[in-house]
């Protein structure tokens, strides 16, 4: 067992408001913030080499993935295979705070 303490530690309260913002990364992981306004969404669909996981801290997404529709509302966790087709957008009428982690790293 090693007792190494290299741990990277972050609030993320003060990212609230950044649209995308990477926050820690690894060799091996990169963890980013992003915050759509009410209406507002991520941008083009879009696919990954590896697999990335959203957790809805605030607010609301509904999150396609392939030709399936997810509604997550805050305290959800979605898990994206690698390859697959995905958007996000704010359905809602405040602001959606998510966390993703993308395993590798996006470059």
């Amino acid at each position: 067992m090693s007792d190494r303490d290299d741990a990277q530690v972050d609030a993320l309260g003060p990212y609230r408001g950044a649209f995308f913002r990477v926050v820690q990364q690894t060799a091996r992981t990169q963890c980013a913030v992003m915050t759509l306004s009410p209406g507002a969404d991520g941008g083009p669909a879009e696919e990954h080499a590896g697999d990335q996981v959203v957790y809805v801290i605030e607010g609301e997404a509904i999150l396609r993935v392939g030709a399936r529709e997810h509604r997550a509302g805050a305290g959800t966790l979605v898990t994206i295979p690698a390859g697959a087709t995905h958007h996000v957008r704010n359905p809602g009428s405040t602001a959606l705070f998510l966390v993703t982690v993308y395993a590798p790293p996006e470059s």
